[in-house]
C-alpha cells in the first residue's frame, strides 16, 4: 500500500510541474507575439468567457502626431467617450453609443436632426474646445477628433491623455488621404473598438446604398459633360478652397463635379483669384461655417469684381453645403446629394 502511495504521489507532482511550464510557455508566446507583431492582435474568437460571451479582441493603432509616434491599444471596449468634433460626434451617435459618451464639443452646424435626441442627453463641455481640465473632469476613457485637438495649445497633447488612461483616436479619413472608403474604414474602426460591428456594417451599407441611388440619378457623364465646381471655403484676400485630396474632394468627385482645383493633393489648399478665373467654374460650392455666415461668403463672392463675369456667378449658381456635411462622417452621402442636385438640377426633378 505504501508502495502504491509514493507512486499517485509521484504522479501528482510530475503532473502539476508539467502544468506550470505549459503557463509559462503561453505567456512568453504571446510576450513574444507582442514585441514582433505590434499591430493588432487578440484572442481568437472562438476563445468565450465563462458567461459565453466572446473575449474582446485587443486593437491596436498607431499615430503620428505631431511629429511624435503613439501606439494606442484597445483592451476593452471604452465606457465614457468624449467627442472634440461635430463629425466624431455624429459618427458615434450613428453606431449607437450615446450611453458611452460622457461629453462633446466643437460643433461646426446644427446636429444631424435623426441624431438630436440622443445628442441632447450628452453633456456639452464647450462650444470650442473644451480646457484640459474640463475634459478630465468628466474621466473619459476615449477621445477624439481633429488632429488639433491632441495639442497642449488646444485640449492636451496625446501623451498626457494617455498618462491619464485615455485612449487617443484619429480618424482614417480626415487629412490629405480621406476619401469615402476610409469613413468607411473608420465606422468599420470604431465598431469593433466598441463592440457594436453589426450596427457599423448596417450603417456603411446604408451609405453605400445612397450613393449609388444618387449616382443612378445623375447617370453617366463623360468628363467633358461634367460641371466645373469651385468649392469656396474662406478668405478674402486669398481663396481658401476645397481641393482633390480629403474626403471632401472625394464627395465632390462622387457627385460628378469636376474641381478645378483637384490637381491639389491636399485636402484644402490657398490659391488666387486669378486661378479661379482662368478656370471658370460653372458652379460655386459656399462652405458653411463659423463666424462669417453663409450669406455673407455669398454676398461677398457676388460682388467680388475680379469674378463678376464668371458663368457661375453669372447665372447665380451657387450651393450651400456645411462644413458638417463634408467633414467625414454619416453625414457625406448627404453631401454627395446636396452636390449632385447643385451641379445637375435637372437630373432630380
Amino acid at each position: 500500500m505504501k508502495k502504491l502511495s509514493f507512486i499517485a504521489i509521484l504522479i501528482l507532482v510530475l503532473s502539476l510541474s508539467f502544468t506550470g511550464c505549459s503557463g509559462n510557455d503561453k505567456a512568453e508566446t504571446e510576450q513574444e507575439t507582442k514585441a514582433v507583431e505590434p499591430s493588432t492582435q487578440g484572442t481568437p474568437k472562438e476563445e468565450v468567457k465563462a458567461d459565453g460571451e466572446e473575449k474582446y479582441e485587443p486593437l491596436t493603432f498607431n499615430y503620428e502626431i505631431y511629429g511624435e509616434k503613439y501606439e494606442v491599444v484597445f483592451e476593452k471596449a471604452p465606457e465614457r467617450a468624449v467627442t472634440l468634433s461635430q463629425f466624431m460626434t455624429e459618427m458615434l451617435l450613428a453606431l449607437g453609443l450615446e450611453d458611452k459618451m460622457v461629453g462633446t464639443a466643437y460643433m461646426d452646424n446644427e446636429i444631424y436632426p435623426e441624431f438630436k435626441e440622443a445628442y441632447e442627453g450628452i453633456e456639452i463641455l464647450s462650444d470650442k474646445y473644451p480646457s484640459k481640465e474640463v475634459l478630465f473632469s468628466v474621466e473619459p476613457d476615449f477621445v477624439s477628433g481633429w488632429t488639433s485637438a491632441f495639442n497642449e495649445k488646444r485640449v492636451a497633447s496625446a501623451s498626457e491623455m494617455m498618462e491619464n488612461g485615455i485612449h487617443p483616436y484619429l480618424a482614417t479619413a480626415i487629412g490629405g488621404n480621406g476619401s469615402l472608403e476610409a469613413v468607411y474604414q473608420d465606422f468599420r474602426d470604431l465598431a469593433k473598438i466598441f463592440e457594436v460591428e453589426e450596427k457599423g456594417e448596417e450603417v456603411i451599407n446604408k451609405m453605400k446604398a445612397e450613393v449609388k441611388a444618387i449616382q443612378d440619378k445623375i447617370g453617366e457623364i463623360s468628363e467633358a459633360e461634367m460641371v466645373k465646381v469651385f468649392a469656396f471655403d474662406s478668405g478674402e484676400t486669398e481663396p481658401f478652397v476645397v481641393s482633390g485630396g480629403g474626403v471632401s474632394g472625394d464627395i465632390i468627385r462622387l457627385a460628378k463635379g469636376k474641381n478645378i482645383f483637384g490637381e491639389i493633393e491636399k485636402g484644402y489648399a490657398t490659391v488666387s483669384w486669378e486661378e479661379v478665373v482662368a478656370k471658370q467654374p460653372d458652379v460655386i460650392v459656399i462652405v458653411d461655417y463659423g463666424d462669417t455666415d453663409y450669406e455673407t461668403k455669398l454676398n461677398f463672392l457676388k460682388d467680388h469684381p475680379a469674378l463678376k463675369d464668371l458663368k457661375a456667378v453669372k447665372e447665380e449658381r451657387f450651393v450651400k453645403i456645411g462644413l458638417a456635411d463634408m467633414s467625414p462622417g454619416v453625414r457625406n452621402t448627404k453631401a454627395i446629394e446636396e452636390l449632385a442636385k447643385g451641379f445637375y438640377p435637372d437630373k432630380f426633378e
